[in-house]
């Protein structure tokens, strides 16, 4: 029972170890804080609740001690820019921290922001005379920051995705258990995972071709593709599976259908998968596309 409810949360102990191998090093854990606290939609969640001080939206927080209205909006924005400071210093280092002990991205930024929220009332109680605990103010400084901390994060999630992890989908954004779209990624060695470019078959093995390198897999091709989103990519040859963004062209020889790749190769393919890969070559390169060379046939 409880271990259906950690895998539950967090994951089976292969997806959680092949998420932690994915994350990038701690400098660009600090720099993804950084991005993120200075991304344009983040900023306007800090400045929202000053816009609605001035505006009058909201009382001054520090009029009931006895602080003059002007020196209590001081005192807020003062706090305000402390709030952000603290983040801006910490976020990429709980980050670091927490993700790889299985938190989610939200969880961090939400959970950094009370903190500070109760490290600020901490300290006002102590030197602010007069000033006492107050829930109320907590709950409506938490009614205005954690929507727009939501939706900060889902602004800047891709661009967090991309920083934290070496495969962007595997970084927990939202929930700790990662959704693993493309489960053939579990099958490689942790410094073998990436973005899959092609697979061959080679007598009983298939050979994996990532951006991190290439593998081989006691596996059938089609039971490969299987375990890749069928909308990445063709299974076209009986000994060829490519991902659609690898294939520049389509060119025909002496009457066989062959594609090349990124890295100037050419694949032969099948005749059934010729309208598919010119179809789509015909939206995004149609300058590659070759006529039948039907004088060689």
């Amino acid at each position: 029972m409880f271990k259906r409810l950690v895998d539950w949360l967090w994951g089976a102990p292969e997806t959680r170890r092949m998420v932690q191998a994915n994350f990038r090093p701690r400098a660009d854990f600090i720099a993804a804080g950084r991005a993120y606290m200075v991304n344009p939609v983040t900023l306007y969640g800090y400045a929202l609740p000053l816009t609605m001080l001035l505006t009058g939206s909201i009382k001054p927080e520090y009029t009931a001690l006895g602080v003059p209205e002007f020196a209590s909006h001081l005192l807020t924005m003062a706090k305000v820019l402390a709030f952000w400071g603290f983040m801006w210093l910490m976020l990429g280092r709980a980050l670091w921290l927490f993700l790889r002990l299985g938190s989610a991205v939200v969880i961090v930024i939400a959970g950094l922001w009370v903190v500070a929220v109760l490290l600020s009332q901490v300290l006002t109680v102590l030197f602010v005379a007069g000033a006492d605990w107050n829930w109320t103010r907590i709950l409506r400084q938490a009614a205005f920051t954690l929507p727009s901390t939501l939706v900060a994060v889902y602004a800047s999630g891709p661009a967090l995705r991309e920083r934290l992890g070496y495969i962007p989908e595997l970084v927990p954004l939202w929930w700790s258990n990662v959704s693993v779209q493309v489960p053939l990624l579990l099958k490689l060695p942790p410094e073998k995972r990436g973005r899959i470019r092609r697979i061959h078959a080679a007598n009983q093995y298939i050979e994996v071709v990532t951006d991190a390198g290439s593998a081989l897999l006691r596996l059938s091709l089609r039971d490969a593709a299987s375990l890749i989103p069928a909308e990445t990519g063709w299974l076209c040859h009986r000994s060829l599976w490519i991902r659609k963004d690898e294939v520049v062209a389509l060119t025909f020889h002496r009457g066989q259908p062959q594609i090349t790749d990124r890295d100037g190769t050419t694949h032969a393919i099948s005749r059934a998968s010729v309208p598919m890969i010119r179809d789509w070559l015909e939206e995004t390169r149609p300058e590659q596309l070759t006529a039948p060379d039907t004088a060689a046939a």
